[in-house]
């Protein structure tokens, strides 16, 4: 009997803390473990890429990118699957934000293929914002390629 309470009163936790951070774990809890990485690919001797990332609960990064070098972080998905994750960015005198994260089965809503590895990897170039897809046209042989999800605006 007393295990029955037990596992009620957990249950009942999980539904009354729908902000429960289970990214603070070292492990996730009722998912995988996803990945966002964003890839400065911009030209070199160019103005440098500012990026603010964060979600509803967590402040990412607010910094400078250099020319290849990346911004990257780990986090479980939330219980009930509305975990989400925007970047803003900041070129010369351009600027564009962006969701990165929120669909754990394309890495974005409007993602046209599925991912399949849980890691989103976003690469920011001179024409806009490239998003890391999986090849589903040819079964024999799988492979990626990054397609212009955003331009610049």
């Amino acid at each position: 009997m007393a295990l029955y309470f037990n596992i009620f009163f957990f249950l009942l936790l999980l539904l009354i803390t729908p902000n429960l951070d289970l990214s603070l774990v070292k492990g996730c809890l009722f998912s995988p473990t996803y990945q966002v990485r964003i890839i400065n690919k911009l030209p070199s001797n160019t103005p440098q890429l500012q990026v603010h990332c964060a979600s509803k609960d967590d402040e990412i990064a607010n910094d400078y990118l250099d020319i290849d070098e990346d911004l990257h972080w780990s986090f479980c998905e939330s219980f009930f699957e509305n975990t989400l994750y925007f970047c803003h960015f900041w070129w010369g005198s351009m600027n564009k934000s962006i969701t990165v994260f929120d669909d754990a089965g394309s890495c974005v809503h409007h993602g046209l293929y599925a991912n399949y590895l849980n890691y989103c990897k976003w690469e920011v170039r001179q024409d806009g914002f490239y998003l890391e897809m999986y090849n589903t046209t040819d079964i024999k042989n799988t492979s990626y390629f990054m397609y212009h999800n955003n331009y610049w605006s």
